[in-house]
């Protein structure tokens, strides 16, 4: 029971600390930065001037005198258009690693292994395909040749033989 009251009136003292910490925060004046607004009101009464003169003489040279003025004041500077292609990022660098060492490379080795199995495959199975072919052409071969030695008669023989001759064109 004691614990407990020796924990409460720990607990008041910082509670009574902080309280002080808050009212001194209250107390304290918030200064806010000067904000500076430029004073154009000279070149503006000029300006002002100027197109009162212009409009009293009506002359050529007073008009070039205030495009050349307005010219000076631009004021308003078109922003400028950039195209770029960053292979690198300004920043965030450590999300971009992230991305390029543990997404992109793995990816691409996986992809270009797969690549070279799907070739490999096809290459096989175009092996394959020849030997099948050749094995069904020596059949071919060994049975014409055990017709050929069986044939009985001569007429089988030179038929068979123009058939060979005729193939072979």
């Amino acid at each position: 029971m004691n614990d407990t009251l020796e924990k409460l009136e720990a607990i008041e003292e910082v509670l009574q600390q902080v309280i002080v910490t808050i009212n001194s925060y209250d107390k304290k004046e918030v200064k806010l930065p000067e904000i500076r607004i430029p004073d154009y009101k000279k070149e503006l009464l000029d300006i002002n001037g100027q197109l009162h003169e212009l409009k009293q003489n009506r002359d050529n040279v007073l008009i070039e005198k205030l495009s050349q003025k307005i010219q000076q004041l631009d004021l308003t500077k078109q922003p400028v258009k950039q195209y770029r292609f960053l292979l690198f990022p300004e920043t965030n660098q450590g999300q971009y690693y992230k991305i390029v060492f543990g997404r992109l490379i793995p990816w691409g080795i996986l992809l270009m292994g797969l690549v070279f199995l799907f070739a490999l495959a096809q290459k096989g199975l175009d092996v394959w395909r020849i030997k099948e072919y050749n094995q069904q052409a020596d059949r071919y071969v060994k049975a014409w040749n055990y017709m050929n030695n069986h044939a009985e008669s001569k007429l089988v023989k030179k038929r068979m033989d123009e058939a060979w001759e005729k193939a072979n064109q």
